[in-house]
């Protein structure tokens, strides 16, 4: 029985070991061309937007960057697409506890206190001018395939469908196919515009300060004059 774990094992290290050294590097760099834009928010929130209340949910962004493109690399994908999520749930979560100091406090001294997606979300919408003017006008220009990655990021966590479940016989299988780990890779690109656009929705009136890149992106996208015009209104 040990003999034949002890195999499995080996060909589980070595499917990926083969990933990452036959593809690792492709997939480091797709995806940080995926989370582009994501990347350049955070370091503009990091450098200007800090409250001293819940700075390290913006870290913990980046590393959930890091910890999904690490795990693409060596072909596990499901594990991916819980960091991928977690980016979602982090930056949103930044957006309402940097301004709510007593609310963190009870998370961090209690574990009672968390706040889901949709109350977020409301949370943004009700305390932001604008945010949802402006948030409709992008998604009618968004350039993901899905309105709100997080949904089906969701499903495949959840695990409510035959369709997302996992196949595994043995070790080895975890390490998925070229085409999902792509795929994987391009998920990152939808998360990352979906924030992209959450977080225009909100500081669109310092768009000044903003990184060049990302002034330069959003324009890109805009389909007419008039649509830009009001957006930026």
């Amino acid at each position: 029985m040990t003999s034949a774990l002890d195999a499995q094992l080996a060909e589980l290290l070595k499917r990926c070991s083969e990933n990452c050294a036959g593809r690792g590097s492709k997939v480091v760099s797709m995806s940080e061309d995926a989370a582009r834009l994501e990347l350049l928010w955070l370091q503009y929130l990091t450098t200007s937007q800090l409250t001293g209340t819940a700075n390290c949910l913006l870290e913990g962004t980046r590393s959930a960057i890091r910890e999904g493109v690490s795990c693409v690399a060596l072909g596990l994908v499901r594990p991916a697409l819980n960091s991928l999520r977690l980016q979602i749930d982090l930056v949103l979560g930044w957006l309402y506890f940097k301004d709510h100091a007593v609310e963190w406090g009870r998370v961090q001294c209690t574990g009672d206190g968390f706040k889901m997606k949709t109350e977020l979300l409301k949370y943004i919408s009700d305390s932001y001018d604008r945010f949802g003017a402006r948030f409709g006008i992008l998604r009618e220009c968004k350039t993901r395939t899905q309105d709100d990655p997080y949904r089906l990021l969701s499903a495949h966590i959840h695990g409510q469908s035959q369709y997302v479940l996992p196949q595994v016989q043995v070790p080895s299988d975890i390490v998925a196919s070229t085409v999902a780990q792509d795929e994987a890779v391009m998920l990152q690109r939808e998360c990352s515009e979906f924030l992209t656009d959450v977080l225009w929705s909100i500081y669109a009136e310092r768009w000044s300060s903003l990184p060049s890149d990302l002034v330069g992106t959003l324009d890109k996208r805009f389909v007419s004059v008039a649509q830009r015009a009001a957006f930026y209104a």
